[in-house]
């Protein structure tokens, strides 16, 4: 997809990614519309956290430019299909929610399928408020990420982390272990 110059940035997203396309170009506008309304850079650990509503490309924006990861825990996944996102800004306890509002960008081609490179071009030249709306919302962050111990699963023998490991009768098993076993 060849859209014109990119900015540098935008151009490390890609990279990153793996390539351009309108995901991606939505997720970096939201992430830089979220990170200029906070007024906020990169997270160094857990002081930022993004909650997105999709599992699509527009997600690694926030990871690169945010460096919000499912590593360092400040990453949540709601599986809602929606391309919303809410960044949390835990030093300062601001919080804003990023929703996509740019599907009116589409333009059809003579085929009547979306045409992507001009819905990419819209995507990168469209002013802010065509692109995405902005709500301040209260922070309510997730706990920061605990280390806690690990147990062996008594079917596979892999071990997984203790809240999340599944006790029947007196066996502790891991979650997918203990769905065979219920089987």
């Amino acid at each position: 997809m060849d859209i014109g110059p990119l900015p540098p940035d935008l151009q490390e997203v890609v990279r990153f990614h793996g390539h351009l396309c309108p995901g991606l170009l939505i997720g970096y506008r939201a992430a830089k519309a979220a990170a200029q309304y906070l007024g906020l850079g990169p997270s160094r650990d857990e002081e930022l956290v993004a909650v997105v509503e999709n599992n699509s490309c527009s997600v690694d924006a926030f990871q690169y430019l945010l460096s919000t990861t499912f590593g360092k825990g400040n990453l949540i996944w709601h599986d809602h299909g929606k391309q919303v996102f809410t960044v949390i800004d835990r030093d300062h306890g601001r919080a804003v929610r990023v929703s996509f509002i740019g599907d009116r960008l589409k333009s059809k081609g003579p085929d009547g399928k979306v045409d992507r490179e001009a819905f990419a071009r819209a995507l990168l030249g469209a002013p802010q408020e065509q692109v995405v709306a902005l709500l301040e919302v209260p922070p309510e962050p997730p706990a920061e990420a605990v280390i806690e111990p690990s147990l062996f699963c008594a079917r596979c023998g892999e071990p997984v982390q203790a809240s999340r490991a599944v006790k029947i009768g007196e066996r502790v098993l891991c979650k997918p272990c203990a769905v065979q076993e219920a089987s």
